[in-house]
């Protein structure tokens, strides 16, 4: 083999490494993080990610108290420490606040090295913030590099996923695009993943209330992460069955 061939087959071994057993084992299977609780209950867990933000927030917050709702927030530290009184109404109203990313950056466009501390400076701007050590992170866009991974475990947290993703952010979403992907996807032990700031924003907040009034028709309890029972981090048989069944 000639040393351009030997460059290449080293560079697609790396990637297949650092991107590619992540992708397929945590991403898609589920390998080390939480994708769902005991699919035998009635519950959902009920998550939002990038926030807070003080035009959308708000209202997300208005909707889940006349709901009698709490709901864990997956926030950026950044915004937290810029919004301080959305932190503080958010823990006032006893939402579950975890940490989203110090960048928020797709893991694949990270330096490893960037990768890798991100996940324990978000854990600990969010303990900084809250008062209270978060045991779990949900990385921006739920992907994972092989750096992510041993920066999650560094840090001490479980990586989230979700089962329910309504697309909120895409360009052609509306309120009733959303509501219907949530009522189409979720089912019991399921994890929702809405965005309470960023594109998401512009559709959730008007959503919401129609979300829940479906979800209780339905009989689920809506809870947060912390509530949600069988949640735990996914075992290689669990892997297996994931993507066999896929």
């Amino acid at each position: 083999m000639t040393r351009p061939w030997r460059w290449l087959a080293g560079l697609v071994a790396g990637a297949a490494v650092y991107i590619g057993l992540p992708y397929l084992l945590v991403q898609r299977g589920g390998l080390g993080i939480i994708t769902r609780g005991d699919p035998a209950g009635r519950q959902v867990a009920l998550t939002f990610d990038d926030g807070p933000d003080p035009r959308s927030t708000p209202p997300v917050l208005d909707t889940l108290r006349a709901a009698g709702v709490q709901a864990t927030f997956f926030i950026l530290p950044a915004l937290g420490r810029q919004h301080p009184d959305l932190l503080r109404r958010l823990l006032e109203e006893g939402h579950e606040v975890l940490p989203h990313a110090h960048r928020h950056r797709h893991a694949w466009t990270l330096l490893p090295w960037t990768a890798f501390r991100d996940p324990g400076q978000a854990t600990h701007e969010v303990e900084a913030l809250t008062g209270t050590r978060p045991r779990c992170q949900r990385p921006p866009h739920g992907a994972y590099s092989l750096a992510t991974v041993l920066g999650q475990r560094a840090a001490g947290v479980t990586g989230v996923h979700w089962t329910v993703e309504a697309r909120d952010w895409a360009p052609d979403a509306t309120p009733d695009t959303v509501r219907a992907a949530v009522e189409r996807q979720v089912t019991p032990g399921g994890i929702i993943v809405l965005h309470d700031a960023g594109p998401g924003a512009r559709t959730t907040p008007a959503a919401l209330p129609g979300i829940l009034e479906d979800l209780h028709s339905r009989g689920f309890e809506v809870v947060p992460l912390r509530d949600l029972r069988g949640a735990r981090p996914g075992t290689l048989r669990d892997v297996w069955r994931t993507l066999r069944g896929r």
